[in-house]
């Protein structure tokens, strides 16, 4: 995706529909899409600090399925969007150097 252009509006894939429905606006600002992602971080990492100071011993299998599901959709989401971010900044760069 960093030597190509980007589409305005690109899929996150979340393998769950056959097509896309939700996209990411690559053309907002990246301090708009770095908060977007960073508070899909936060909310994985809260979870995340929760579960950890919990005994898990009786969880059952559905519940931590779910556990799972959710912060694996949140780092999905969250991933996507710091590789427009790379990707913006990557073209941003080159830019920069083929200016000089």
């Amino acid at each position: 995706m960093f030597d190509q252009v980007m589409p305005r509006y690109l899929p996150i894939d979340t393998y769950d529909a056959e097509n896309p429905v939700l996209f990411i606006n690559t053309h907002k600002e990246l301090s708009d899409m770095a908060a977007c992602a960073m508070h899909r971080f936060t909310v994985v990492r809260d979870l995340t600090d929760t579960l950890s100071s919990l005994n898990l011993t009786g969880i059952s299998d559905c519940d931590l399925t779910r556990v799972t599901r959710a912060v694996h959709l949140l780092m999905r989401e969250g991933c996507a969007i710091l590789d427009v971010i790379q990707a913006r900044a990557l073209q941003r760069e080159e830019g920069f150097k083929t200016a000089v």
